[in-house]
This record gives structure tokens, sequence and C-alpha cells, in this order.
């Protein structure tokens, strides 16, 4: 089995913020963070997904990206564990242009909500 080019645990924290914390599949827009019952910890169910996969054999794996650009903040998406599962298990609906077009519009409506214009007025 070939090695995975993995994101570096910098960018991964850039691309949940970049998103408000909410995943990006907007039929879903969960919020990914929250409380644990211990007050010293929290929870999170986020997870940087690859939109080509980290390694050949995976789900929209593209051979044509370099090893940077496959572990790189282009090539991610922050998603809840529900629909990383989603997107893994039916390529053929959640195409690599899907995900990057949720990815966009996730940081759109992130960069609305911080500026505090209402949804209905977007």
């Amino acid at each position: 089995m070939g090695s995975r080019d993995e994101f570096r645990r910098t960018d991964i924290e850039i691309l949940a913020k970049r998103v408000g914390g909410r995943c990006s599949n907007p039929g879903c827009r969960r919020l990914t963070s929250g409380p644990n019952s211990d007050p010293a910890r929290a929870i999170s169910i986020g997870v940087a997904a690859h939109i080509s996969a980290a390694s050949a054999g995976g789900p929209r794996y593209e051979p044509a990206l370099s090893p940077e650009e496959r572990g790189s903040l282009s090539n991610a998406i922050w998603l809840c564990h529900n629909c990383s599962t989603l997107v893994d298990r039916d390529v053929g609906r959640f195409t690599a242009d899907v995900l990057r077009d949720w990815r966009t519009q996730a940081e759109a409506n992130a960069q609305l909500e911080l500026e505090g214009v209402p949804q209905s007025a977007a």
C-alpha cells in the first residue's frame, strides 16, 4: 500500500475556521465542535477530508497531483464525519467539482456570517 499525503495540523485548524466550524455540505451545515462534559475538553465531529484522495485507489484520486498538492488546503474540505463518509461512498454523485463548489459556498457563507450579514439578505 502506498503512502498517504496528509494535511498538516495547522492547515486542518485553518480549514475548520474558514467555514466557521460547520460542515461544508450545504444540505448539512452541522456545527462540528462543542463542549465535552469535562470542562477542560471539547468534542469535535469535524474532519479535514481530501477532495482528491490522499493515496492511489481512494475516492476521486487524481494521479496528476503532486504529493504537496494532495496534502494542501486547495485539496481539502471541512465536513462532519457523516458527510465525509457519504461523499467517499458515492463518488459518482459527489465529484471533485461538487466538493470544491461546497467549499467555496461554505467559505462565502462563513464570511457573510462573520460580517453579520443575515443569510436571507445574501
